[in-house]
């Protein structure tokens, strides 16, 4: 930026290289599968050093008087072994993954590009999609689906979200009429309910896309590959009150008058 900063529209980032930081980490190798909830909570943790990073390039980007946006160009976990953890192919990994790209949402006032993957390969699990070799159909990995689901129900403008419950992890967005609301929730065990209110308008309708497997550590391989495909749920002309399972990921729609 110092140098050629007016000649740049966007600046990129790898947010890769997220590691565990715990020395009794749950995300080495095979030992998750006996601490699933800790993996969880770890999972969860490193997603708050997505905001950190993203938070800390953007003061660097207004210090340096610029008004680039910010291009998140590789946003994988870097888990050993090396891009290759298994833990990847499972539900465990959704709450990294939901939280980081609402971050990015949030953000949107910088953030114009993001990806939570590596694109797509044969080996490394932190791919969006996995080629089975050598022969076989392609799956989206659990990130992958995440970020199709939200890609797939949003809107074009931010909606700041007043408040939530604590175990919710919402970005809100709008175009025109109808309300879009990505949702996590981050409780490992526990579901949580929420009523779901636009200020000064009022909720004519909606529909919820959910991916909510009733165990979370269910994987994705080419035996299953719809394992992850998000299930539609019709709502009534007024939907107050809507109940989250535990780790689940929704994209919701609403149906708006008065605004």
């Amino acid at each position: 930026m110092k140098r050629a900063g007016e000649y740049l529209d966007l600046v990129a980032i790898h947010m890769m290289g997220q590691s565990p930081k715990r020395p009794d980490t749950a995300l080495k190798g095979l030992r998750y599968e006996k601490e699933p909830e800790q993996a969880w909570e770890e999972l969860l943790d490193l997603s708050n050093t997505v905001e950190q990073r993203v938070s800390e390039l953007e003061r660097a980007i207004v210090a340096a008087d610029s008004g680039a946006g910010i291009a998140i160009t590789e946003g994988h976990l870097s888990l050993s072994p090396h891009n290759t953890n298994p833990i990847l192919y499972e539900w465990l990994s959704a709450v990294y993954h939901a939280r980081s790209l609402n971050i990015y949402q949030r953000h949107g006032a910088r953030v114009k590009i993001a990806t939570a993957a590596d694109f797509q390969g044969n080996r490394w699990t932190n791919t969006a999609v996995m080629l089975p070799t050598p022969r076989g159909a392609g799956y989206l990995m659990p990130v992958g689906s995440i970020a199709r689901l939200f890609k797939r129900h949003n809107g074009k403008q931010a909606v700041a979200v007043k408040s939530a419950p604590s175990g919710l992890d919402i970005a809100a967005s709008r175009t025109a009429g109808k309300f879009y609301l990505h949702v996590a929730n981050l409780e490992y065990r526990k579901s949580v309910v929420a009523n779901i209110a636009v200020a000064d308008a009022k909720v004519t309708g909606g529909r919820v896309f959910a991916i909510e497997p009733e165990d979370l550590r269910t994987y994705v391989d080419e035996d299953q590959p719809e394992v992850f495909k998000p299930k539609e749920i019709a709502r009534p002309a007024n939907p107050a009150q809507l109940r989250f399972a535990p780790g689940s990921v929704c994209a919701i729609e609403l149906d708006v008058e008065g605004v």
